[in-house]
């Protein structure tokens, strides 16, 4: 059976999951972020996805293609002094270049988007650093979508499968518990960076099933 298409109103719906989600857990990622940071990253999260969720309000669906949606998510997060912004705004500008004139997105196409989304973090952000970060958790995840991909055509499904490999070897229970739990047993805590690209992850998932 083929996978149903990825619309424009399709995206606008992922976008409100991922504002929910920042806001939900801004307090738990904040928590976070004070070990390392500056404890800001959840308020910040929120803070900038709720402004992409309330700059999409004014889009109407059927004059607006999903690379055009991407472009506007790109615009939005531009005007945001945060560093987490500048790094998703590289990823959703690579992801409407790569579905430019499409109306509407397949499996393939959204394949496409989500491996240039990482390649987009990547390109600003820095991988491979002692404690596990947004482009460390994006590149696990698209490698592990690509692998996915070549045996399942279901969006959701793919994403399934990268959520469980960025997830690997990071404490997740952070995310219902708060900071406190990552110090059991003396373990290092997550990086706040690192959880909120999971609750991205998480957030497609959810809302493409």
């Amino acid at each position: 059976m083929t996978a149903p298409a990825i619309t424009t109103v399709s995206l606008l719906e992922a976008f409100s999951e991922i504002a929910a989600a920042m806001t939900e857990n801004r307090s738990m990622l904040s928590r976070v972020d004070c070990i390392d940071g500056d404890g800001d990253h959840g308020e910040t999260m929120a803070r900038v996805f709720c402004g992409v969720e309330t700059h999409l309000a004014t889009l109407e669906p059927d004059e607006a293609t999903p690379a055009e949606l991407f472009d506007i998510v790109a615009e939005s997060l531009m005007t945001f002094d945060a560093a987490s912004a500048r790094l998703y705004a590289s990823a959703f500008r690579r992801a409407g270049t790569a579905t430019m004139h499409k109306k509407a997105l397949t499996a393939a196409d959204f394949a496409k988007a989500f491996k240039e989304m990482a390649a987009g973090i990547a390109s600003h952000g820095k991988v491979g650093s002692e404690t596990r970060n947004i482009a460390d958790i994006w590149q696990v995840a698209a490698a592990a979508y690509a692998e996915a991909a070549a045996n399942n055509d279901d969006t959701a499904a793919r994403l399934a499968a990268a959520l469980e490999a960025a997830e690997d070897g990071i404490e997740t229970n952070a995310m219902i518990h708060g900071a406190d739990a990552t110090f059991v047993n003396g373990r290092r805590p997550p990086d706040a960076g690192a959880l909120s690209a999971l609750l991205m992850i998480r957030a497609l998932r959810d809302s493409f099933r």
